[in-house]
């Protein structure tokens, strides 16, 4: 009887298995880039990455770890954040002046997590630097003028607020106390602290 023949199939024409990674605790994900869990935070924090906890151990998913890989492969190019682009393909990084820390935006397809993250963060900041050029810097006088023309008793808080004082500074003033051109009387209402103004 015949031997059968066997074919045997060279090892170079054996396709490797792909094997897809579902999650990973963040501690692996730092080894994963040699790197310290603090800097993988703050690649995180840039790319608007948020693990989510299971008991107390923070996971992230394969599409987050994905993103952090090219991140990796794009430092260890002498890349930096401020040109990473997070949406691979064509994709513009956005920065936003005047800001302290860069952030990125993607122009297509990625997490909606990462772009959110990114422009709340824009927009507070934007806001901000409105509510600055539109503030009037007389605005504290104009306030105390205006309690002091109608009367009004301020309690401590609102004080501290028109002035930029805690609540507490300004419990602790003694009657009589001058700011800004204008005098606190200090009056007690039950246990409540309050001020009458006055011009001085």
């Amino acid at each position: 009887m015949a031997p059968s023949e066997i074919s045997i199939e060279p090892i170079e024409s054996i396709q490797p298995m792909n094997f897809q990674i579902d999650q990973m605790r963040t501690k692996q994900v730092a080894d994963r880039y040699g790197i310290q869990y603090t800097s993988l935070h703050n690649r995180m924090t840039k790319l608007g990455i948020k693990p989510t906890r299971q008991g107390r151990e923070s996971y992230l998913g394969a599409s987050d770890i994905e993103l952090l890989d090219r991140l990796d492969e794009h430092l260890k190019n002498n890349g930096t954040f401020d040109n990473f682009a997070i949406e691979q393909g064509d994709a513009i990084p956005f920065v936003i002046e005047k800001s302290s820390s860069s952030e990125l935006v993607k122009t297509k397809g990625a997490s909606n997590t990462s772009i959110q993250s990114i422009q709340q963060d824009g927009l507070v900041e934007a806001l901000a630097l409105i509510a600055r050029a539109q503030y009037d810097v007389l605005t504290p006088q104009k306030t105390l003028k205006e309690a002091t023309e109608e009367g009004f008793l301020l309690t401590s808080e609102q004080v501290g607020s028109i002035l930029g004082y805690s609540k507490n500074t300004v419990s602790s003033w003694d009657t009589e106390t001058i700011k800004l051109g204008f005098r606190f009387h200090k009056l007690k209402e039950g246990s409540t602290v309050l001020w009458r103004v006055e011009r001085v």
